[in-house]
């Protein structure tokens, strides 16, 4: 188990799909807005845990309104500082990269306080959306880890994620299984360990069998919003028996039940 005294923070990585083709199996009024109000209260629940494990964040998505509306939400956490004489003394500093690329609108990336929010670049699925935020944290905050978490765990509590990265080992790859047991729902890789991602249908196994640590059997059912993703009418009964996030408690709040799509 790594110190948060002693170990650099992590970069959390949280990419968020153009919210009308979010959440397809929901059958929802707006589903681009439940999907919203999940990224929201999880990067609310991230921004919660404190600056010495999670330095920054930074949320890819091609939706110019979600941009806007997590670049709102961070405002409410100002820009981290640190006393601490560890390397996570760093958390303090604004790195001067230029980060827009040739042929994206100024307004492409944003930086409130702790979070970055960024376009998804390039637009062609969740593995490259993670390898650009990855690349991205690279160029910011060469040192520190990464780790790759899903958008839609509205019921995640800080504790459980600032707990799952404290066991994260301090080299290579750790991985931590949803709550069926075959997703993946974070996936870390250690300070100068490259990310790779492969979610996916099966993706825990993916991992797993590219030598990443597996987290599930440590943390068991000490994280259980971490591990509840939400993709089906059921996993989202499961997260509110858990509670939900304020965000998404609002949304539900005028269709309380959501049904599976056709």
């Amino acid at each position: 188990m790594q110190s948060a005294e002693t170990m650099p923070p992590w970069v959390v990585l949280v990419p968020l799909k153009p919210l009308q083709a979010a959440k397809s199996r929901l059958d929802h009024p707006d589903r681009g807005a439940l999907a919203l109000a999940m990224a929201l209260d999880t990067t609310a629940a991230i921004l919660d845990v404190d600056a010495e494990v999670v330095g920054s964040v930074i949320v890819v998505t091609d939706d110019p309104s979600a941009r806007e509306a997590l670049a709102d939400l961070a405002k409410a956490y100002p820009a981290a500082t640190s006393t601490s004489t560890s390397t996570s003394v760093a958390v303090a500093v604004d790195v001067d990269v230029d980060l827009h690329r040739p042929g994206r609108p100024d307004g492409s990336v944003r930086r409130v306080g702790r979070l970055l929010v960024a376009a998804d670049e390039p637009r062609s699925g969740l593995n490259p959306a993670f390898a650009h935020a990855a690349a991205l944290a690279r160029r910011l905050h060469p040192g520190w880890g990464t780790a790759a978490l899903s958008a839609d765990l509205p019921a995640l509590r800080p504790q459980e994620l600032r707990r799952a990265l404290t066991v994260a080992p301090s080299t290579g790859h750790a991985v931590l299984a949803d709550a069926v047991g075959t997703g993946t729902v974070l996936l870390s890789a250690a300070p100068g360990t490259e990310l790779r991602p492969r979610f996916g249908s099966g993706s825990f196994r993916a991992h797993r069998d590219a030598g990443a640590t597996d987290l599930t059997g440590i943390l068991r059912d000490q994280v259980p919003g971490l591990r509840r993703d939400v993709d089906t009418v059921s996993d989202l009964a499961d997260a509110r028996a858990l509670g939900l996030g304020p965000a998404t408690r609002r949304v539900l709040k005028a269709d309380p039940s959501p049904r599976s799509a056709a």
